[in-house]
């Protein structure tokens, strides 16, 4: 299924009170923790190579890292993503599809600084 088709089922199943949640401005289906707002972006949100696409955003926020970790564990399998297992402290990475989203969730000046990135791999040319 589409990026499109999961944004748009996570719009419609949304229940009035996620009606306030923020998305990235180059990722439009992954949602911003609450606590945090967007960080300007000094290099640009996307890059594309021979079909691969990298797409990245960053936030900040006074919110501890354990809650912006546990929002992203529970609300990203809404829109379609599998979280791989990883030793706490790690990136956090997701797979949907040819799609891998990292999270790197770090202290910072006593709230929390995320890292995303979303890297989408061509097509197969066996139509996989």
């Amino acid at each position: 299924m589409s990026r499109a088709a999961f944004f748009i089922a996570a719009v419609v199943c949304a229940s009035p009170a996620d009606a306030d949640v923020a998305y990235f401005a180059a990722i439009p289906d992954v949602p911003i923790a609450p606590g945090l707002g967007e960080a300007i972006d000094p290099f640009g949100p996307t890059f594309e190579s021979a079909g691969s696409e990298l797409m990245w955003g960053f936030a900040q926020g006074r919110v501890p890292p354990a809650d912006v970790e546990r929002f992203y564990s529970e609300s990203l399998s809404a829109l379609g993503w599998s979280l791989e297992p990883a030793p706490r402290g790690e990136e956090m990475t997701f797979f949907r599809g040819r799609e891998r989203l990292v999270l790197r969730v770090e202290p910072s000046d006593g709230g929390t600084y995320l890292s995303v990135r979303l890297i989408v791999q061509p097509a197969s040319m066996n139509a996989d």
